[in-house]
């Protein structure tokens, strides 16, 4: 095929290996043969780079089966980043896939620099280092590309301690990266890009903002990626979930944030000790133009081993005991919680924090599946929120539909019990959303009435009762031990504010960043940091 004059929109790199002499694996290659396998079934036509390295049959062998041109060599790799650099245009989709083993080197940085262990001519492992790897993605985001990167491998420290071979991580050897220094330039550039926090490693200062990228990776830097068994064949657990979903959803077109939800499900449900993480642009199509049919809500259930069915969002999420969803698979066309042909329905029998058990309230012939979608059809928490809409606001059977798909209580200018939210139009033909004492909220985007519908205000509405659910979220029983195991502070212009205090900020074009949130563990037991975004999207 002629590169230089076929049209091209979308690009693939997939690294898989094997044939490491220490601690070899066994699913890498077939993990990313199967995804050639489906990408040039559904594109076409698609500039594809594979490199490989098969476990020799000759224990005797220390270098892999394969042509040494599609070996995953350190310059193998590198090179097929330049030439997408080069080939690309703006607005092309680049898909990377790397399966096999990563690694972490401990240096004077707190949690090490992390690095994918690539091969060197077929006989040993050569780093590609964290700062190299950004370098070329940083290149291909400048130039326009929209990219996403899957990283079936793991940089945890914990498996220092352990000997396992279905854990893809290889202990760093100081000996191998002397070798192989970074390029100087490179080097000094990631001195300046890399933050003094903890996972810094994981994500460079270019990669915080999401645009054009998305980087999907087997679990967080202190957990363990592993092989399993499928079908009586080894396979990297990302790999293989990931490629099953892409087939049973349609998934190249789906968003970042939807295959991700069906991949979490898909390892809650297999039990494996493992969760994938997700960085970057979640609502970016996964490899190709992101497919908009769903515009609700939704979230995904669990079919567990007993047959009962969890939703993956409890009480932090708003869900309360006794609230109805409509349950459908992602194939239906809208997913219309109202449509009675594709849809099951449900009951929440116990919200626990982050997760609530289900119950049918129907005897369809429908069985639910792992990876279903549900939809409120009622909230208790947020209809305890009560909305009051202006007489003099148009359109009142638009605001009632809108505000009830919304799950959400509301009344006209009358005589009722305390409100939450007032919506009037000013003057100036604009919205204004006022508080319970009939305060104007501060804030907010101008709603423009020529320039934002009904259905706008009412997202913004939601998002403030949300905004509200979550700033009034508390631990109801705690326990003395677990609260003096650590301390979260937010550090603004030099001051220190303990919980429970109010911050307010100041943010221009030449301070970019006002606020500093500390969190010191004080216990033996690793913790973990949720933080909330509350961004209108």
């Amino acid at each position: 095929m002629n590169v230089q004059h076929t049209p091209f929109t979308h690009y693939a790199i997939l690294i898989g290996i094997n044939a490491y002499q220490d601690k070899a694996l066994k699913g890498c290659v077939r993990d990313v043969q199967a995804i050639k396998g489906y990408l040039e079934s559904v594109l076409d036509p698609l500039h594809l780079q594979i490199f490989t390295a098969t476990e020799s049959a000759d224990p005797e062998s220390s270098s892999p089966i394969k042509d040494s041109m599609i070996w995953p060599t350190y310059d193998n790799v590198t090179s097929a980043f330049d030439t997408i650099i080069s080939l690309a245009k703006p607005g092309d989709f680049v898909y990377i896939h790397y399966s096999g083993h990563g690694t972490r080197a401990f240096s004077n940085k707190s949690t090490g620099d992390l690095a994918l262990v690539l091969l060197n001519e077929g006989k040993e492992v050569q780093y590609l280092w964290g700062p190299r790897l950004a370098f070329s993605l940083e290149a291909m985001v400048n130039k326009g590309l929209v990219l996403t990167l899957v990283l079936d491998c793991c940089f945890s420290a914990s498996v220092y301690r352990r000997d396992d071979p279905i854990i893809c991580f290889l202990p760093y050897h100081a000996e191998i990266g002397s070798r192989y220094l970074l390029d100087p330039e490179i080097s000094l550039r990631d001195e300046t890009c890399y933050p003094a926090s903890r996972d810094a490693c994981m994500r460079p200062n270019w990669l915080i903002d999401p645009d054009g990228y998305a980087i999907l990776v087997a679990c967080d830097s202190h957990k363990e990626a592993i092989e399993l068994k499928a079908d009586g064949q080894s396979h990297g657990a990302l790999s293989y979930f990931l490629l099953k979903t892409l087939k049973e959803r349609e998934g190249l077109t789906k968003k970042h944030k939807d295959i991700y939800d069906h991949l979490r499900a898909a390892f809650q449900k297999s039990t494996l000790p493992q969760n994938p993480a997700l960085y970057g642009n979640k609502g970016q199509g996964f490899f190709g133009h992101a497919n908009a049919e769903i515009t609700v809500e939704t979230v995904l259930i669990v079919v567990k081993q007993d047959g009962s069915l969890e939703l993956l969002a409890g009480q932090a999420h708003g869900v309360s005991d006794n609230d109805q969803f409509a349950l459908c698979p992602l194939a239906s066309a809208k997913c219309d919680p109202r449509s009675q042909g594709d849809s099951v329905f449900a009951r929440v029998v116990h919200a626990r924090a982050f997760t609530a058990e289900l119950k049918r309230l129907d005897e369809t012939t429908l069985n639910p599946k792992t990876g279903w979608l549900a939809t409120a059809l009622t909230r208790s928490s947020v209809q305890r929120s009560l909305i009051r809409i202006n007489i003099g606001l148009l359109h009142q059977n638009e605001w009632r539909t809108a505000l009830k798909q919304r799950s959400l209580g509301f009344y006209i200018d009358m005589d009722k019990p305390p409100y939450l939210f007032y919506i009037i139009l000013n003057s100036n033909k604009e919205y204004e959303i006022l508080n319970e004492f009939d305060q104007k909220i501060l804030n907010l985007p101008i709603i423009s009435q020529d320039r934002m519908d009904i259905s706008d205000v009412c997202n913004i509405i939601e998002h403030l009762i949300r905004y509200n659910l979550v700033k009034d979220l508390a631990n109801k029983v705690p326990v003395d031990p677990f609260q003096e195991s650590f301390e979260v502070h937010i550090i603004s212009s030099g001051e220190l504010f303990d919980p429970g205090r109010v911050v307010e900020v100041e943010q221009d074009d030449e301070t970019k960043f006002t606020l500093e949130l500390q969190a010191a563990n004080k216990g033996n037991n690793d913790l973990y940091v949720y933080i909330y975004n509350l961004s209108p999207c």
